[in-house]
C-alpha cells in the first residue's frame, strides 16, 4: 500500500500522530518495522506534521490538540498501555519462533493465540491451509509477520497491511511452502472467527506476555 490509498494514508497518519488504541499501534510498529513502505510513509507524514506545526500559533495547535484528544476513539483503552509496553510486545514478536507456540485450533484448524494485549491477536494458516469465507462489521487491520496469504483483492506479504472494511467478504489462504502468521487488530469478532472465542479463556485477553515470554 501507498499513501495514495485512503485507507492507509489516514492509518498511518493516525499512527504518526499517536492517536491509535494499542492494538493499531502494535500493527503500525510491526508494519513500520517490517516494510520499507511503511517506514518511508512514516518519515513523509512526521516532516508534513512537523512543518505544519512550525507553520502554526503554539497556543492554537496546544488547544486544538488538547479538544481532539477527547475525541480519538479507544482513548481510554490507548492511555492505560503505554508505547513502551506496545514496543516490547512487537520486539516479542519478532525475536520469538511463533510456530513453536502452543497454538489453540478453532475450526477449520485456524490457529489462534493471544498476544496479552486487548483486542489484539494472532492468526496462523499452514501452508495451502484457507480460512472459510468470512464478514466484518468492524475495521480490522492485519499485518503479515511471516510467510504470506492471499484473498479476493490481493496477496500480502511480510510486512504489508490488509484493512477489512465494515460488510467486506474474504477467504483469506496461505500462499507458499511455511506457515502464514498474522496479528489481528480489531474491535469485535465477526463471522468464523467468532467461533474461535469459546477456546480461548477471557483471563488470556489482558494476561501481559502471552507471547515470547
Amino acid at each position: 500500500m501507498t499513501l495514495h490509498d485512503n485507507a492507509y494514508a489516514a492509518f498511518m497518519l493516525d499512527y504518526a500522530a499517536g492517536a491509535l488504541p494499542p492494538a493499531e499501534r502494535l500493527a503500525a510498529d510491526l508494519h513500520a518495522t517490517l516494510s520499507a513502505e511503511g517506514r518511508r510513509s512514516l518519515s513523509v507524514l512526521e516532516a508534513i506534521g512537523g512543518r505544519m506545526l512550525e507553520a502554526q500559533d503554539p497556543v492554537e495547535v496546544a488547544s486544538r490538540g488538547a479538544a481532539s484528544l477527547e475525541d480519538v476513539p479507544g482513548r481510554s483503552a490507548a492511555s492505560s498501555v503505554c508505547p513502551g509496553e506496545v514496543q516490547g510486545l512487537k520486539n516479542r514478536l519478532l525475536s520469538s519462533d511463533l510456530t513453536s507456540l502452543s497454538w489453540k485450533r478453532g475450526w477449520f484448524g485456524v490457529g489462534s493465540l493471544p498476544v496479552g494485549l486487548p483486542n489484539a491477536r494472532l492468526l496462523r494458516l499452514d501452508p495451502r491451509q484457507r480460512a472459510p469465507q468470512h464478514g466484518h462489521h468492524r475495521r480490522d487491520v492485519t499485518v503479515v509477520i511471516q510467510g504470506s496469504f492471499a484473498d479476493e483483492f490481493g496477496v500480502y506479504e511480510r510486512g504489508d497491511l490488509a484493512f477489512a472494511e465494515p460488510g467486506m467478504k474474504h477467504e483469506p489462504r496461505a500462499v507458499g511452502h511455511t506457515p502464514c502468521i498474522c496479528l489481528i487488530a480489531t474491535e469485535r469478532w465477526s463471522g468464523w472467527t467468532s467461533a474461535l472465542q469459546p477456546f480461548l479463556p477471557a483471563g488470556l485477553y489482558s494476561s501481559p506476555g502471552a507471547v515470547g515470554r
